[in-house]
């Protein structure tokens, strides 16, 4: 059987069972909260029952006292006679209501026994009734025949109450005992499922980690470079799978290590020929490519220039245009504040108005007022009052008045100041208008500056960039041809590197050794005649522009054999090149 099912059974197997115990647990403590639940209520029911058959009873006994402490008046003997026995009536019925539901025992014992002494206690009543009226109404008498009838009843519905009371905490004694011993059991049946599951796990993990451990012992031998290691897959799991993998792999090294010892000294030689050819053509490109340098050089300067002034010319543009901007924002706000100014003077004139209407309303108030008082004159002693509201309502008119022209004249002047104000504001607004028109045209000026500016730039930048793609041709010529040489070298020393690399691969059948390379069979022939296929491909014209400075002393386009190359080229292969 796979893992990928092994697993997921031993998973599934020990959550059932887990799941198993606690549902054991859950169904037990379900089970007991029920029956504690059932139990309760019901005695919480009998209990509220037997209580109200005590109220019920001490309210009879009650309306007997009353009976005897009342009954000297007719009325209130028949009331209190017929309350007596309608509390006796409801008694019974609570009695006989709790016999048919309360459970056989002590409690329903108790009811019955109240019952019956309860019949005999009202036919006490009766005859201590009787005895009441025969002794004249006196409460005495009636006391006598019945003293002390009532305490044994409501004893026995108190020791009912209690044993209800009672069966009710033992009902919760035994559930909270029940519940403890179902959560003893799930904890029991859960350590059991645990203990069963680590066992499983342990036994499990044994038939995993020993076939995984032959294969890392497998694996680090092939790392060690011993391929003659014997790796046994049995079973159909996957770990079996991965030993099979693992062989066929250590067969594949195996003839990857037999193929590169045979090819390793041809890529040497072939090698370095190709470098000598290379240096030889890298020497006459990087002339021209001096040369082309220096014109880049000259053009780059010169469109440093123009671009400067082309920018000076756009920031000039830009300044001249937030200044017709902020010009022409100014003359809008001197248009508002002519038209605000307009408003306060209107505004002014409907004020002056408003208050000419006050003084007349004041003259008017002050005439009616000294009629007033000519009035209160007349009246003679009974217009004295009236004669003295008249005269303060003048004074008030007379200083409204007053006020009224005070504002008026206050009023006038703001008018006139205004008026000015307007003017000015005006002669501002026009100057701006003036001063908007002449910065619009400085700025119709250094935008035609810029343009042809711009337009230089663009000439100036075209003919810079048809140099600097002279300059970029030559230089990857150059580059590619010596990252070309360069490669050519490292890729001989990698060859010698790689093959001393897998002689340290012990093989199966080392009798099988590689043979020398024979210079006269072409590079990455295989046994056989058949060819393989060839390392070196065309080189990418699109890589970047790089350079290698050759060792000093070395003339250019001389041709170079292994001996010759640079140890800086062969270590550092990969190193970055430098432009030109």
């Amino acid at each position: 059987m796979k893992l990928s099912f092994k697993i997921p059974i031993a998973f599934a197997v020990a959550l059932l069972s887990m799941f198993a115990g606690a549902l054991y647990g859950i169904h037990a403590l379900n089970r007991s909260i029920d029956t504690y639940r059932i139990t309760v209520q019901d005695n919480v029911a009998n209990e509220r029952m037997v209580s109200a058959t005590l109220v019920a009873f001490k309210l009879q006994v009650q309306e007997w006292k009353d009976t005897l402490l009342r009954g000297k008046d007719p009325a209130k003997l028949d009331k209190y006679w017929s309350a007596f026995q309608t509390r006796e009536h409801t008694v019974d019925t609570l009695a006989a209501q709790l016999k048919k539901k309360l459970p056989d025992g002590e409690s329903r014992a108790l009811v019955e026994k109240f019952a019956d002494a309860h019949v005999s206690m009202g036919q006490g009543y009766r005859k201590g009734f009787d005895a009441f009226k025969a002794g004249g109404f006196e409460p005495t008498a009636g006391d006598a025949a019945v003293a002390g009838v009532d305490r044994e009843p409501a004893a026995l519905l108190e020791q009912a109450v209690q044993k209800i009371a009672a069966d009710s905490a033992q009902v919760a004694a035994q559930a909270a005992l029940d519940a403890r011993h179902a959560t003893q059991i799930s904890v029991v049946l859960m350590l059991v499922v645990l203990a069963l599951s680590m066992l499983g796990g342990f036994l499990f993990s044994r038939t995993v980690s020993r076939p995984l451990g032959h294969a890392l012992g497998c694996a680090r031998a092939v790392a060690t470079g011993d391929l003659t290691v014997d790796l046994n897959a049995r079973g159909n799991d996957e770990i079996a799978e991965l030993l099979g993998a693992l062989r066929d792999m250590q067969a594949s090294l195996a003839t990857v290590v037999a193929k590169v010892r045979l090819n390793a000294e041809g890529v040497a030689t072939s090698s370095a020929e190709i470098a000598a050819g290379n240096l030889n053509l890298s020497s006459r490109t990087e002339e021209q490519a001096a040369s082309l340098e220096e014109t880049a050089a000259s053009m780059e300067e010169l469109t440093t220039t123009v671009r400067h002034n082309a920018d000076n010319a756009r920031r000039a543009a830009t300044l001249a245009s937030a200044a017709s901007k902020t010009a022409t924002h100014g003359g809008a706000m001197m248009d508002q504040v002519i038209d605000t100014m307009h408003g306060i003077a209107d505004s002014s004139n409907k004020v002056g108005e408003i208050i000419a209407v006050i003084d007349a309303i004041a003259f008017q108030t002050n005439i009616l007022a000294l009629n007033a008082a000519v009035e209160a004159a007349r009246a003679g002693e009974q217009g004295r009052g009236f004669a003295v509201v008249a005269g303060e309502v003048r004074t008030l008119a007379q200083r409204s008045a007053v006020a009224a022209r005070e504002i008026k004249d206050l009023i006038a002047q703001s008018s006139g100041r205004v008026e000015a104000g307007s003017t000015l504001v005006g002669d501002a607004g026009r100057t701006i208008a003036q001063i908007v028109g002449s910065v619009q045209k400085v700025n119709d000026i250094i935008g035609e500056i810029s343009s042809a500016s711009h337009e230089q730039s663009t000439g100036i930048d075209q003919v810079n960039t048809a140099v600097i793609q002279m300059d970029q041709v030559t230089q990857q010529n150059a580059a590619l041809v010596e990252q070309a040489s360069a490669a050519a070298q490292a890729l001989a020393e990698q060859a010698r590197s790689l093959r001393d690399a897998v002689a340290v691969f012990k093989l199966r059948d080392e009798a099988a050794a590689v043979p020398e390379w024979q210079p006269g069979v072409r590079f990455g022939d295989q046994p056989g005649g058949q060819p393989a296929s060839r390392f070196l491909t065309r080189p990418n014209t699109q890589r970047a522009t790089r350079k290698v400075d050759l060792p000093a002393g070395m003339p250019r386009g001389a041709s170079m054999n292994m001996e010759t190359v640079p140890a800086s080229l062969i270590e550092h292969p990969e190193a970055e090149w430098q432009t030109f």
